[in-house]
């Protein structure tokens, strides 16, 4: 199979073969493992396998079980990866002592950590997913975590299949339906035939084999291992992975599983929290109450997998202390009261044995009674605080942007000290440790200080200072912000070295243009901010915050192509080693590509991006980069790649506990599960959502979530009164934020509305606002949509030439996007117009053209085809394909429901 030489066969499973093979290029030998994917191999599912395969060998773990390559033969899909030795857990467990069980536990949480930091889910962890080895010498057991992901791989689905739980864990409905039929079975006497769902098995008797529920193309999978999401048919995110650690722990430690019953019993004691009292003796002090905490029924409520590893780590370690102790008291003496010493003498020592501590830069008071100083005080202070700050790997500053967005979305004052309950909000809200405040004073001799404290989330001050600097504005700005860093860096960690890091020098001319440029655009005024930050660009080239605060006005005034100067901006940072500030480049210029609908372009720019924000160690940056690609994907009808990309931001979010951006990607899967038509889930994924934002006041989100319910309320049945209401709602909140680009999507909502109404002036008024808007600010796509809905509006007018040209425009605009689904749908709503115009070889030439774009049957190819049958006299046919559109279009065209009704009469 490709370079690598089967030798023989391990073993099989649900999911397919796994082989010993040898690879001639390394000279080792490697597991095989085939990838079933069904009967009907799905033309895009090598390439989906391939992508999730690619983020599972960047997984470079001691203990995972490492990927190597990739196969993609004719016979089949297959996967080389690390040949591992050792038994699986079950088969270890009985020949390990309390203290290698324990060093197992924490070597699982260590994998588990690895993975979720990447936004990688097991979903499937037990312990025959888990190779445990003897170690060398004194050391504890070798761990390996096997087939990490893999349940995802094998069970990718098409875009109109993709199930959240994987299947061969049995949820809810196959509870309730296995239950109905025992009832009916003791009901009558006998056992009474019922539709199986698919993947079900029954053993030798006939009873169902409960532990062992397999389906063709996916892994073996246990539902005594799943946790109460996945049992439930939910999102299985990183929490689900620590509840399924948490019954391998307890049934390591205590001999059993935490959950009584069997099969059913045991599923529904699951759900329902009801487990077993922790009875066992001889485990460290606090075990306890970390499997309690890893079995809690929320997800929220339970430890991340680092935790779990932090605190096992804890717990092992006593022991290693008292051998030390044993061998010299005196040495360990020395040796603590040395650390105490060092650590004693660093700041935040306690916050960042893990990792860095996450710390929001607040704008600083200005009470030099110049208003001058307030662009510097409020703004460009803290942008160099936060990017010299940043250089130190003890410290995580979030960049100024989120953390002004965080303040507009608590409805805390923007400007001004924050009172102690409005600070622990915002730290709340962010998942930070640190917060950073101070004031800008006149002194003695026009001296210019600055007085600083640095808190942490309870309040406490951890370190306090001030610095001076004589001169004017454009003279002292880098100098202060150069001092307060050195000091605090120096605080947190007493042996750095002082440096000049991420503030280079830079003229005091273009330093005062930036400080201009930066206060406009937080006036929102973008027109007026581009030339300030022009000069300062062209002042000092290679300043990089200057040359992508040009970039990013030249992209919302859309009146000179901002690319150049994004591309500007980043090697302006490179040179610099302003690696940050490079990120920030990239995934604006990815924002912007994909705005335009250069697809490709964006995903490149976007990896790029996401590179550097995992060299970085940055993963709130990470998870904003998966959230772009997921838009992306969504808007190119890639709902299985959109869902992973907003899952991983999702776990990424919640592994730095933001709530806001979690919330933002909470919304982002509900808009999924509406694609799909699964409208129930989606409604109760926004009223979450929504609440929430209300409840912390983002005004943004809400108009998003809120139009979000218009497009809901649109598809049921009786709902275009609550859909309008909806849609008014989030104009008022897009127009009172100024959100432009939005207000395009509320007017089109408003535009479907009038149009499920019939009337279709007022729509064409509406879709002419939108149209307008998306050229202003160059948004192709929804230009290129904006010409397809006028084009349908002509159409249902029976204003055929006049639709036939708004279909063309629409379709040449499509083939730049190259999205092949909208120029199928251009191409079939012109051949309607001419199959109703008596055109019909014309119109039959186009809708074949069409199938070569897309095969799927959308509601407007399947009307256009109905018409054309109904010209041709075939009047069955014609009726037949009205109702198929019908049925498709309650969920994707909720807007021509009303027409093809008539239609069908």
């Amino acid at each position: 199979m490709g370079r690598f030489r089967v030798e023989s066969l391990l073993g099989s499973g649900g999911m397919g073969e796994v082989y010993l093979a040898w690879d001639p290029t390394l000279e080792r030998n490697v597991a095989l493992k085939a990838l079933r994917v069904g009967g009907e191999r799905e033309a895009g599912a090598p390439e989906r396998f391939r992508r999730e395969a690619l983020a599972l060998a960047q997984l470079n773990h001691p203990n995972v079980c490492q990927i190597h390559d990739w196969v993609d033969e004719p016979s089949g899909t297959f996967i080389a990866m690390e040949l591992v030795a050792g038994q699986t857990l079950d088969q270890a467990a009985p020949g390990l002592k309390i203290r290698d069980k324990l060093l197992v536990i924490r070597g699982v949480s260590l994998a588990l950590e690895a993975a979720h930091a990447k936004g990688l889910v097991h979903r499937d962890l037990k312990p025959g997913n888990i190779m445990v080895a003897p170690g060398k010498g004194d050391q504890g057991p070798s761990v390996k975590v096997l087939d990490f992901g893999l349940a995802r791989l094998a069970g990718t689905h098409g875009t109109g299949e993709f199930q959240i739980t994987p299947p061969p864990v049995p949820n809810l409905a196959l509870l309730q339906a296995l239950e109905e039929a025992e009832k009916k079975k003791n009901a009558d006497g006998r056992e009474t035939a019922m539709t199986r769902t698919e993947g079900e098995r029954r053993d030798a008797s006939g009873s169902h084999s409960w532990e062992q529920l397999t389906q063709a193309g996916t892994f073996m999978g246990s539902p005594s291992y799943a946790s109460p999401e996945q049992i439930q048919g939910q999102a299985a995110g990183p929490s689900s992975d620590v509840f399924s650690l948490g019954i391998v722990a307890w049934e390591l430690l205590v001999g059993e599983h935490p959950f009584p019953g069997e099969g059913r019993a045991r599923m529904r004691a699951i759900v329902e929290g009801s487990r077993r009292e922790l009875k066992v003796r001889g485990l460290p002090s606090g075990t306890s109450d970390l499997l309690r905490a890893m079995l809690e029924a929320h997800p929220f409520k339970r430890p991340t997998a680092a935790r779990v590893s932090a605190t096992l780590g804890h717990l092992l370690r006593p022991q290693s202390l008292l051998r030390w102790t044993a061998v010299s008291v005196a040495g360990a003496l020395l040796l603590a009261g040395a650390v105490n010493l060092f650590l004693s003498r660093g700041i935040i020592a306690d916050l960042v044995k893990q990792h860095p501590a996450r710390l929001v830069v607040l704008p600083f008071a200005n009470q030099t009674g110049d208003p001058g100083m307030d662009a510097v005080a409020r703004l460009v202070l803290p942008e160099m605080l936060e990017a010299s700050l940043r250089e130190h790997p003890k410290l995580a500053p979030l960049d100024l942007e989120s953390v002004a967005k965080a303040r507009s979305t608590l409805r805390l004052p923007l400007q001004g000290a924050l009172s102690a309950e409005d600070q622990t909000r915002l730290v709340s809200a962010l998942g930070t440790q640190l917060l950073l405040r101070g004031t800008l004073t006149k002194g003695v001799g026009g001296a210019v200080m600055v007085a600083y404290e640095l808190i942490d989330a309870s309040g406490k001050v951890r370190q306090a200072g001030e610095a001076r600097e004589t001169g004017d504005l454009a003279t002292v700005t880098l100098p202060l912000a150069r001092r307060v860093s050195g000091d605090l860096i120096k605080a947190v960690d007493p042996f750095a070295s002082r440096s000049r890091g991420a503030l280079p020098d830079v003229p005091p001319e273009a330093l005062e243009a930036y400080a201009r440029g930066t206060q406009l655009v937080d006036q929102g005024e973008f027109k007026e901010a581009a030339p300030a930050f022009q000069r300062a660009a062209q002042l000092a080239p290679d300043f990089a915050p200057a040359v992508l605060g040009y970039a990013r006005c030249l992209s919302r005034l859309a009146d000179i192509p901002p690319e150049p100067v994004f591309q500007w901006a980043r090697w302006a940072a490179r040179s610099q080693g302003n690696r940050v500030d490079e990120m920030k480049a990239l995934h604006y210029l990815a924002v912007r590509q994909g705005d335009r609908g250069q697809w490709e372009a964006s995903d490149k720019t976007c990896r790029e991006a996401l590179a550097l924000a995992k060299t970085l160690g940055d993963a709130a940056f990470e998870a904003g980069v998966h959230a772009t690609l997921g838009v992306n994907f969504q808007r190119q009808h890639k709902l299985a790649e959109a869902e992973v990309e907003y899952q991983q931001a999702l776990t990424l979010n919640e592994s730095v506990d933001n709530k806001i951006n979690a919330t933002r990607a909470l919304n982002n899967l509900a808009v999924l599960e509406k694609e799909r038509g699964n409208l129930k889930g989606a409604e109760t994924r926004y009223l979450g959502a929504l609440q929430t934002v209300q409840g912390y006041g983002d005004k943004w989100v809400e108009a998003i979530i809120t139009s979000n319910l218009g497009d809901l309320a649109l598809a049921q049945e009786g709902g275009l009164d609550r859909a309008e209401s909806f849609f008014r709602k989030a104009q008022a909140l897009r127009e009172s934020n100024g959100d432009q680009n939005g207000l395009i999507y509320t007017l089109m909502g408003l535009a479907s509305v009038a149009q499920a109404r019939g009337d279709l002036d007022r729509a064409e008024g509406l879709v002419r606002q939108y149209l307008d808007l998306a050229r202003r600010t160059s948004l192709r796509p929804m230009e290129a949509l904006a010409l397809y809905n006028l084009g349908e509006l002509n159409r249902t007018a029976v204003r055929f030439e006049s639709a036939r040209g708004f279909y063309r425009q629409s379709l040449a605009l499509h083939q730049e996007l190259k999205d092949a689904v909208m120029e199928a749908h251009c191409l079939a709503g012109e051949a309607e117009c001419l199959a109703r115009d008596g055109r019909r070889g014309m119109a039959r030439s186009l809708l074949e053209r069409s199938r070569t774009l897309s095969t799927d049957e959308t509601p407007y190819i399947l009307r256009a085809q109905a018409w054309l049958a109904r010209g041709e006299g075939r009047g069955d046919a014609a009726k037949t394909l009205f109702a198929k559109a019908l049925q498709a279009a309650r969920i994707q065209a909720p807007e021509i429901v009303r027409e093809l009704k008539d239609a069908a009469r």
